[in-house]
């Protein structure tokens, strides 16, 4: 049934390639290009995940979805930036779902069980997340960009679900053979000591120290980004920014049940957000629409991870560990996946700076968003717990029997 599925899709894939580029011309520098992506960001899938396969399928799962709502993407007015912005995030989830297959693949799981356990596990952060960046993305350029903005969140919500349909089907039916547990494994083994730095931030005086670091960055980044802020029409909307904002809180309420959670995923977009404005400016001179939504995307890339940790943490916190523990064991689950994710992101739109020079702040922008999602929303997270402590129980103060 799964090969039968897989070859379905496939017809699909083929449909919509065809229907996308028949009786179009493509340049040969963009088929050049893009093959240049291709290949680095299955490099870099492989030195995370140590097997050929699931390699190629993390660099190839977003394309089938991109290429089918890529026409009305194009003819909507989407640039070849945001194109990589839109792959880039699509690659991100496909990491994050690989990584978790592939750990729990190593951990005796069958590709199958494993495939199946990782989707069900990853699907609802990764449907809010998507829906808020559509919702942003429509709701801010309704008024000017309509038609651009329907197109950017089109292709937005194909290729994530591209990602999310093709790397559980196509993993469940690959080999994994003795020698990929090997390397796996010994992988692994190397990487505990960055996945320990990485859960320092649960930590009061890391999440202090880290938390400063984020507000000097929006200090920065508020200056920065004032002017275009005071002389864009675009962004000059104090009521979009406020309702954007609330948004954000709002999914991340529902997500995680936890307030100061929410307001330290705000606060980490918030200083993402003005640190890309000021970058963006300060690299290109101005703020175009299409600008916007690679903005936005990059926020989206920063969201992901965040609502990750925020939903497994509630699982944990359910099961009754405290919070700290619950917070350690959701950074431990997710793991290097997402920095693997994000840095091969950035490395995918790399080779496109031979067409524009601005292609580089997007491949900046995402190493950025992976720092703000799983570096600052945690520590924010911990300095909060600290500064408004929570209301104990007699049995957590004084332990139970």
């Amino acid at each position: 049934m799964r090969i039968a599925v897989l070859v379905l899709l496939a017809l699909a894939t083929a449909g919509a390639g065809f229907v996308a580029f028949h009786g179009k011309s493509v340049p040969v520098g963009a088929l050049f290009l893009s093959s240049a992506s291709l290949l680095i960001g299955a490099i870099v899938a492989f030195v995370h995940l140590r097997h050929a396969g699931l390699a190629v399928l993390t660099a190839l799962a977003p394309l089938p979805g991109m290429i089918a709502a890529g026409a009305f993407a194009v003819q909507s007015g989407l640039s070849v930036s945001g194109l990589l912005a839109v792959y880039g995030l699509s690659y991100l989830t496909a990491s994050c779902l690989g990584g978790d297959i592939w750990r729990r693949i190593l951990d005796a799981a069958e590709p199958a069980a494993a495939a199946r356990e990782a989707l069900a596990r990853i699907i609802v952060p990764v449907v809010l997340g998507i829906l808020v960046a559509a919702a942003l993305i429509v709701g801010w350029l309704f008024r000017d960009a309509r038609m651009l903005g329907l197109g950017g969140a089109c292709e937005l919500g194909a290729g994530a679900l591209s990602a999310l349909v093709f790397v559980p089907f196509a993993s469940a039916v690959m080999s994994f053979r003795e020698g990929f547990f090997v390397a796996a494994n010994r992988a692994r083994e190397r990487r505990e000591g960055l996945l320990r730095l990485a859960t320092l931030v649960v930590e009061p005086r890391w999440g202090m120290s880290l938390s400063g670091i984020a507000v000097v960055f929006a200090t920065l980044g508020w200056f920065g980004a004032e002017p275009v802020l005071l002389h864009s029409a675009l962004l000059a909307q104090p009521a979009l920014w406020g309702a954007s904002a609330l948004l954000i809180f709002l999914v991340s309420i529902a997500a995680g049940r936890d307030w100061r959670n929410a307001l330290a995923t705000v606060l980490a977009l918030a200083a993402l957000t003005l640190l890309g404005l000021f970058l963006w400016a300060r690299s290109t001179g101005h703020l175009s629409t299409p600008t916007f939504i690679e903005l936005a995307i990059v926020a989206t890339a920063a969201l992901l991870p965040i609502l990750m940790l925020v939903v497994w943490s509630r699982t944990y916190r359910r099961s009754g560990d405290t919070l700290a523990v619950a917070r350690l064991r959701a950074i431990e689950d997710l793991g290097l996946a997402p920095w693997f994710g994000v840095a091969g992101a950035g490395a995918a739109a790399l080779p496109w700076v031979l067409l524009h020079g601005s292609v580089a702040m997007l491949s900046a922008m995402f190493l950025l968003a992976g720092a703000a999602g799983l570096l600052a929303m945690p520590a924010l997270a911990t300095a909060l717990d600290s500064l408004v402590p929570r209301r104990r129980s007699v049995d957590e103060l004084y332990g139970r029997g």
